[in-house]
């Protein structure tokens, strides 16, 4: 667990300590919270647990039912409306981005391709899921629009609480998203606002359908 350090601001410390313990699963979903206990583990006052709960609240990965504050506990149907969002907001970003893109966003873009593809090549999971994100973080802030990247990290932080906690046994990367990411540069690349927007509906719609056949394996396990 990271350490309380005195020059940040105690409840964002707090905030960034329990999201990370949430989404590595060391509180499991739909699981109880309780501010004196946290408080009592972090070391911290329950006022700023309290605060950082809020945080947490917002991004949606703590619910509230009455005066019981909970882990996020996806349904179903929570899963289908975030891919629906996050095929929705991304492909706006990527849209926006073929016209606001600077080069140096762009050249790193190219970078991140190209290393996974190498990630590919190596079989190394971990690398390629970092560099999935990149990518895509990429593409958002190039859209330079603060609200529509402020609405996708709400989004990918919910799908990557779902794909390593309600999922973690039954989801896996495929390499052919790698394949989906160069279409998607290219097009950026081109300046073709449209292809790239048509690539990324595709390539989430295409996650969303390997989402679908881990949740078929879950219910009939």
């Amino acid at each position: 667990m990271r350490e309380i350090q005195k020059t940040e601001l105690l409840h964002s410390q707090v905030y960034a300590i329990l999201k990370t313990m949430i989404m590595e699963r060391d509180f499991a979903p739909g699981e109880r919270l309780v501010e004196t206990k946290v408080a009592v583990q972090l070391g911290v006052s329950r006022g700023t647990v309290r605060e950082a709960f809020q945080m947490l609240l917002k991004d949606g990965l703590l619910t509230r039912n009455n005066n019981v504050i909970s882990v996020y506990n996806p349904t179903v149907q929570d899963i289908v409306d975030v891919y629906e969002c996050r095929k929705s907001l991304e492909s706006l970003a990527v849209k926006l981005a073929t016209s606001h893109i600077t080069d140096d966003q762009l050249r790193r873009l190219g970078i991140v391709l190209k290393e996974s593809i190498k990630a590919v090549n190596e079989n190394n999971t971990q690398t390629l899921t970092n560099l999935n994100q990149e990518f895509h973080d990429l593409i958002d802030i190039a859209s330079h629009n603060q609200q529509l990247i402020q609405l996708c990290d709400v989004i990918k932080t919910k799908t990557l609480y779902i794909r390593n906690n309600v999922l973690k046994n039954h989801f896996k990367n495929f390499s052919d998203f790698v394949d989906d990411h160069e279409r998607i540069y290219l097009a950026i690349k081109d300046h073709n606002a449209q292809k790239a927007e048509n690539e990324m509906k595709t390539h989430i719609e295409k996650s969303f359908k390997t989402i679908q056949s881990a949740l078929g394996a879950i219910s009939n396990s």
